[in-house]
């Protein structure tokens, strides 16, 4: 056998066959470093979402998603911008997005955007027909870290951005970039006045759900990397064969032709006789 797998056009494939190898390994090394990423993001998600909040200015630069944070300060009702075509459960709206002022700075800034939530598109979508009223006075608010979103490039919109991204959406709402925590977002959870009311607020969006996403990915490395060992499994299976079959017909009267078989006489063919 590996006399056979030394002749040139086995040589060659095998040669095709280790070609085959590093791409299935560097595919699955890529697949790997995906599930690496995700399962990573899983965990951060388990471990923060339901954890006790911190203070945002000792989370603010911790890089963490989905942190708890707790912050005190008066919103900006104002400066509130919506951000459109935001998905919920299969419709679509708006996040409704308001800087709140901080009581003690978080960062070195005095403002972080906290997304109130989510109301529907109203009878035109191009706009809402109503959106609940800004608290006034001091709230303190609970909610989770969120990174901002790429830039869309989308037209402008008066009091309107394409995505949650902190340059549209100081431009929008006539902040100064400096005095905005520029690390994170806040998304709400909760919000309490002074006197520990809860008020009406746009619609809470759901808990992400991390599923089993990461593990797809796994699947996929698994799957390049066999494929590295059947690229030779299958070149050293067709030399064998081919070898099989040489050694086949070296055997004394391989060649020698077979008598035909008697032909099976019918009922009708001795009748038509």
């Amino acid at each position: 056998m590996l006399a056979k797998l030394t002749e040139r056009r086995w040589l060659t494939w095998l040669l095709v066959a280790t070609v085959w190898a590093v791409g299935c390994f560097f595919l699955g090394l890529w697949q790997w470093h995906r599930f690496s990423d995700k399962h990573a993001a899983q965990e951060q998600l388990q471990v923060n979402y339901d954890a006790d909040p911190r203070p945002l200015a000792d989370a603010v630069g911790s890089g963490r998603d989905w942190l708890r944070v707790t912050m005190t300060g008066t919103y900006a009702a104002d400066q509130q911008v919506l951000a459109r075509n935001r998905p919920n459960d299969g419709d679509f709206g708006y996040e409704v997005l308001v800087p709140l002022r901080l009581s003690s700075p978080a960062d070195g800034a005095t403002t972080v955007i906290v997304d109130r939530g989510w109301v529907p598109n109203g009878s035109t979508a191009s706009a809402p027909d109503s959106v609940p009223a800004v608290p006034s006075g001091q709230i303190t608010v609970v909610g989770w870290l969120r990174p901002f979103e790429p830039n869309l490039a989308k037209p402008a919109v008066t009091g309107q951005v394409a995505s949650i991204y902190l340059p549209d959406i100081v431009a929008a709402a006539g902040l100064t970039a400096s005095d905005v925590v520029g690390d994170k977002y806040v998304l709400m959870q909760s919000e309490r006045t002074s006197t520990g009311a809860a008020p009406a607020r746009p619609a809470a969006l759901p808990a992400p759900d991390p599923g089993s996403y990461a593990g797809i990915n796994l699947s996929y490395a698994i799957q390049w990397w066999i494929g590295m060992v059947a690229g030779y499994g299958f070149v050293v299976m067709r030399a064998r064969r081919e070898l099989r079959d040489e050694r086949g017909a070296d055997r004394p009267g391989a060649n020698t032709p077979q008598p035909p078989k008697p032909q099976k006489v019918r009922v009708w063919d001795e009748e038509d006789a």
